[in-house]
């Protein structure tokens, strides 16, 4: 087995989570490459191309939420880590969980809304006139995937908080600072 490949159910799952945000990353570095290549020695750069960059970094981010959700590994200020125990460490870790559940749950609320007055009004963007609807009802659909991986994380946490590692203990068995 290559130390790089994921070895547990919980990096599986991470990895999942993260293939999405990666494609669309590197197809936005591809149109972007192609953008000015073809500004650049064409005079032809690609119709739509800062349009279609705004999208894809909208799904970039809302893509990765719920791998950051689910690996525990939203900004956090560790400054009172080492003098909290155990117990404190772990209603940080649920209230955390709480806060991201509520927070997500709440987003895909108001975002679904969103989505239902842009497409009311038919929005689309400007030049390519791709329409706004669909991009507002799946950054609901993944705040609520979000909001469903900090539930999902919240119950291991109050169930089986030692075999729950986060990410910093997973990133030191790998030797990673």
């Amino acid at each position: 087995m290559e130390p790089d490949a994921p070895t547990t159910a919980n990096d599986r799952l991470a990895l999942a989570l993260g293939l999405g945000p990666g494609i669309v990353l590197l197809l936005t570095a591809l149109l972007t490459l192609a953008d000015v290549i073809g500004r650049n020695l064409f005079d032809a750069p690609v119709p739509g191309a800062t349009e279609l960059t705004e999208l894809a970094l909208v799904a970039i981010t809302f893509l990765l939420y719920p791998r950051v959700a689910w690996r525990d590994t939203h900004i956090s200020v560790d400054l009172l880590d080492g003098f909290m125990g155990r117990a404190a460490r772990r209603l940080q870790r649920v209230l955390a969980a709480v806060i991201g559940t509520l927070a997500f749950g709440a987003l895909a609320w108001r975002i679904w809304i969103l989505g239902e007055r842009v497409t009311g009004y038919g929005d689309v963007t400007p030049y390519l006139r791709l329409p706004l609807g669909p991009v507002y009802y799946a950054m609901a659909l993944l705040c609520g995937v979000t909001a469903a991986a900090y539930l999902a994380r919240l119950a291991l946490v109050i169930a089986a908080p030692r075999r729950l590692p986060d990410a910093d203990a997973q990133d030191a068995k790998k030797g990673i600072e």
